[in-house]
């Protein structure tokens, strides 16, 4: 009999700080829906992205491969359809896999190996070009990087309100939801899923615009304060992402941004908490390992920054946990190791046991998950090639992290974390 392969349920954020968790010792947001699952399983205190952009960040987790290795380096770039992914992988050996949210793949293929797909991200040109007649065309498409206020403009717009992208999210938590019903139960037919489950519920929140619901604005607005921080010395960047309070915004509007994204940041949670109830309800949650992460992280004002873009740790480390009771005790508690996002794909191979595919850049991590460190080389690498920032690169050993910017003139960094984790000495001429 072939052997019971776990369900498995990816629970995906967007542009979310690590430090605004519980479990990093904040005192003021509330997530206690991914709170119950870091208490039941691995928590990676020192996970960090492949490349702190969207596009090219998601490509590299869902492949195992750095974005240099993906074809995919910036916002606007397809990665190519043979380059091997999670759900692709894993639906070889049986597994029905289905994504609902936020992919954001940008080229003609939607898909990437997954099954179905749920939500309002599936886009593309649908294959026809503008007419060529000056009185009837028009672009059937919205071109890369267009429709994009300024940093600043997001900032001063922060309310509560009806999110963007909280319309798209709850847009593919419901279509979720009704599918869970359908996979296991399929009341109409009688005829539910008997394969395992690879399942994304993957949001947008809380990337800006900066907006949530009243309620949760009011609750952060009487909690919250906002960073009001100079650029460091000895550092320089594009200008895109420097915000000076008191001059290109507000106190106020610094405030009112920051209230607004961490009560995104819980209605996430609230989200999450929907599609956990419903696993509940259909007596199946016990047979799914649960995995949480976002692609990057945001600034949010610290270091007179805004946005992602940056390697400091606001931006390039990463809120990342495996939970599998089952399998993993639940005092397997907190990693301390340096881990990338990248290593996703051959951990998720390991737990599912099937092969894990050669050529990734990355290593399984269940080695450190059941307590063994040994061989672990405890070094992380990140990059971005995006017209403001790159070519770049990050590389971090142990508590020494140096990054720098190619062709730009500004200066290298490096810091020992151990001593200084708030970034502030750069240690590069020492």
């Amino acid at each position: 009999m072939p052997e019971k392969k776990p369900h498995i349920l990816l629970l995906i954020d967007d542009e979310h700080r690590p430090d605004v968790m519980p479990i990093e010792g904040n005192p003021h947001i509330r997530t206690p829906t991914l709170d119950r699952f870091i208490e039941q399983g691995t928590y990676f205190r020192n996970a960090y992205t492949p490349s702190p952009i969207c596009v090219p960040a998601r490509q590299s987790f869902l492949s195992g491969l750095y974005p240099r290795n993906t074809g995919c380096t910036d916002f606007g770039t397809a990665m190519p359809s043979e380059v091997l992914t999670i759900p692709g992988h894993l639906s070889r050996y049986g597994y029905q896999t289905v994504g609902a949210g936020k992919m954001h793949f940008v080229g003609p293929d939607q898909m990437h190996g997954w099954h179905e797909r749920i939500g309002r991200d599936i886009r593309g040109r649908n294959g026809y070009e503008p007419a060529d007649d000056p009185v009837h065309s028009a672009k059937t498409f919205q071109e890369a990087g267009t429709g994009k206020w300024p940093t600043a403009k997001e900032i001063s717009n922060a309310r509560a309100g009806k999110g963007y992208w909280m319309q798209h999210d709850k847009y593919s938590v419901d279509g979720a939801l009704m599918f869970l019903d359908e996979y296991f139960v399929n009341e109409p037919y009688d005829r539910p899923g008997n394969r395992p489950l690879l399942l994304a519920v993957s949001l947008w929140c809380p990337h800006y615009p900066y907006q949530c619901p009243e309620d949760l604005f009011n609750y952060y607005m009487r909690r919250v304060e906002p960073y009001v921080e100079d650029l460091p010395a000895k550092f320089d960047c594009h200008d895109f992402f420097k915000v000076r309070v008191g001059k290109d915004v507000t106190y106020r509007e610094a405030h009112r941004a920051t209230a607004a994204y961490y009560g995104m940041i819980e209605w996430a949670d609230r989200q999450y908490a929907r599609v956990i109830s419903k696993l509940e309800a259909l007596n199946v949650l016990d047979d799914f390992v649960v995995v949480f992460l976002s692609d990057h992280g945001e600034m949010l004002g610290q270091k007179g920054l805004w946005e992602k873009q940056q390697y400091f740790e606001a931006s390039a480390r990463v809120p990342f946990f495996i939970s599998w009771p089952q399998r993993f005790p639940q005092d397997s508690g907190v990693i301390q190791e340096n881990v990338s996002l990248v290593d996703l794909f051959p951990t998720l191979c390991d737990i599912a046991n099937v092969p894990i595919p050669d050529g990734l850049d990355s290593h399984s991590l269940v080695p450190l998950m059941e307590g063994r460190t040994d061989g672990w080389a405890n070094e992380v690498y990140c990059e971005l090639y995006s017209h403001q920032h790159g070519p770049s690169a990050m590389v971090k050993r142990d508590d020494l992290k140096c990054f720098r910017f190619e062709g730009k003139g500004w200066p290298e960094q490096l810091f020992d974390l151990a001593v200084d984790p708030e970034e502030m000495y750069n240690l590069i001429d020492d």
